[in-house]
C-alpha cells in the first residue's frame, strides 16, 4: 500500500496514514472524499514574550516562560484516517436491505482506552485545563491558560478552542484600548461550556502534573475491541485491539510547524464522550517549545471507530490470504458502520475470494449504493473479482 494526502477545501491537509483497500496496493477508498469528522483546528500564532511570565503559569505556580520570541507562523493541523471517505449522502441500501448476514456484537460493556489518561507533565506545556460538551452537544469547548496576557474573566482559561462538527475555531482575549479583554467569542465559549459538561484537569503540585477526564460510560463493542492510544511526540495514534489480535491505529493526530527547527510535540490532552455517549472527542495538545500551543480535536462516532478497528484488521488477514479471518471482520466493520464505502467493498472482495457469489453479489451491491458509480468502475479492475467477472449479476451491477 502506498500512503498518500487528500487536500479539503478548507486548506488544511489529512494524510491518510495506511490506504486500507481489498487489493494490495491499491490505494485510495471508493468514492475517497473528506470525512466530516476529519475536522481541523485553526492555526495558532505565537504567543509567549521575553518579559511576561504565562498566564497557566503563574496560577499554577508553575515556572514562568523565558527566552525571546522565535516567530513561527502558522501550524497546520493534520489529522490522518486509514479511510477518510463517508457515503456521499443517504445510502438506498443498508446490510439488511440487501440480505447480508448479520452479526453478534455482545452486550455493551464498559468503554475502556488503554493508556489514557496519564498525567501529564507541565513545565513549558500550557495544556487546555478546562474542556468538555456543550450541553446540546454539538460543540466540543477546550480552554486554558494559552497567552502571556490576562484579563478580568479569563480564570478558566485566556484560549479556547471550539469545535462544532467542521473546522476548529481559536479564539482568545482581545486588544484595544488600555488593556487585554475577554471579547464576545471568547465570552461564549466559556459560557458554553461552563452550561455544558465541562471538566477540569486536576493538578498535583508537588509533581507538577495534569490529569486529564477519566472515560466514563459503555459502547456496544466491549465484548470485542479495547480502546487504545500511542504516542506523545511528532503524533498521537488512536485505535484498538480486537480480541487478541495486533493493535491498529486507524486515527492520528499531529500539528506541521511552519518552521523546520520548531517541529511540535504533542501529548492527549483529553478524551471525552459526548452526552448520548454515542461519540468521543480526541484532544490533542501540540506545542513547540515555550513560544506556542495548539489543540487539535476531531470528534467519531462509536461505530466508526469500530468500523475502523475491524477493517483495519480484517485486512491484514486479507493481505495474509486468509479470507475467512478477513471476511468475518469485514463484516463486521460494515455492521458496525452501515454508511462507511469501504467495508462492503472490502467483504464483496472477500466474498468473491472465497467463491460466496450470493453474498458477493450483495456486499457489492451495498458498496456500489453508498459509494456510487466509481465503485463499478473499480470492481471491474480488481482482480479479487477475477471469479465474477463473467456472471451476469456483476455485469448488471458494474455496467
Amino acid at each position: 500500500m502506498t500512503s498518500r494526502k487528500l487536500i479539503l477545501g478548507l486548506g488544511a491537509t489529512v494524510g491518510l496514514a495506511a490506504t486500507v483497500a481489498c487489493r494490495t496496493g491499491e490505494s485510495g477508498a471508493p468514492g475517497a472524499s473528506s470525512s466530516a469528522s476529519a475536522s481541523v483546528a485553526a492555526p495558532s500564532s505565537a504567543t509567549a514574550t521575553a518579559t511576561t511570565a504565562n498566564a497557566a503559569a503563574t496560577r499554577l505556580a508553575l515556572p514562568a516562560h523565558t527566552g525571546a520570541v522565535k516567530p513561527h507562523g502558522t501550524a497546520e493541523p493534520v489529522i490522518a484516517l486509514s479511510d477518510p471517505s463517508v457515503a456521499a449522502g443517504e445510502p438506498t441500501a443498508t446490510p439488511t436491505s440487501v440480505g447480508l448476514p448479520t452479526v453478534d456484537f455482545g452486550a455493551p460493556g464498559p468503554l475502556a482506552i488503554t493508556g489514557y489518561p496519564h498525567a501529564l507533565g507541565t513545565g513549558m506545556r500550557d495544556y487546555a485545563t478546562y474542556m468538555g460538551y456543550s450541553k446540546d452537544g454539538k460543540s466540543v469547548v477546550a480552554c486554558g491558560s494559552m497567552a502571556p496576557l490576562s484579563a478580568k474573566g479569563d480564570e478558566k482559561g485566556n484560549v479556547c478552542f471550539v469545535n462544532e462538527g467542521g473546522a476548529t475555531k481559536r479564539v482568545g482575549l482581545e486588544t484595544g484600548g488600555e488593556s487585554p479583554f475577554v471579547g464576545p467569542a471568547l465570552a461564549s465559549a466559556l459560557k458554553t461550556l461552563k452550561e455544558g459538561h465541562p471538566h477540569d484537569l486536576v493538578f498535583t503540585p508537588a509533581a507538577a502534573t495534569l490529569m486529564p477526564p477519566p472515560i466514563a460510560g459503555n459502547w456496544r463493542y466491549a465484548r470485542d475491541i479495547v480502546l487504545q492510544v500511542s504516542g506523545s511526540g511528532g503524533a498521537l495514534k488512536f485505535g484498538g485491539q480486537y480480541a487478541k489480535e495486533e493493535v491498529v491505529y486507524p486515527v492520528s493526530l499531529s500539528a506541521k510547524s511552519s518552521s523546520p527547527d520548531m517541529p511540535f510535540s504533542g501529548d492527549w490532552n483529553g478524551i471525552l464522550q459526548n452526552p448520548a455517549g454515542d461519540e468521543l472527542a480526541l484532544l490533542g495538545h501540540f506545542f513547540c517549545m515555550e513560544w506556542c500551543n495548539d489543540v487539535v480535536i476531531t470528534r467519531l462516532s462509536h461505530d466508526r471507530i469500530a468500523s475502523y478497528v475491524y477493517n483495519d484488521t480484517g485486512f491484514r488477514h486479507h493481505k495474509a490470504k486468509e479470507y475467512t479471518a478477513s471476511r468475518d471482520l469485514f463484516l463486521k466493520a460494515t455492521w458496525a458502520n452501515p454508511k462507511a464505502p469501504l467495508p462492503p467493498y472490502n467483504l464483496a472482495c472477500a466474498y468473491a475470494l472465497l467463491g460466496d457469489a450470493t453474498n458477493a453479489e450483495k456486499a457489492l451491491r451495498l458498496a456500489i449504493a453508498v459509494a456510487g458509480d466509481k465503485v463499478k468502475a473499480r470492481a471491474k479492475k480488481d482482480a479479487d473479482f477475477k471469479s465474477v467477472l463473467g456472471a451476469k449479476w456483476f455485469k448488471d451491477l458494474t455496467g
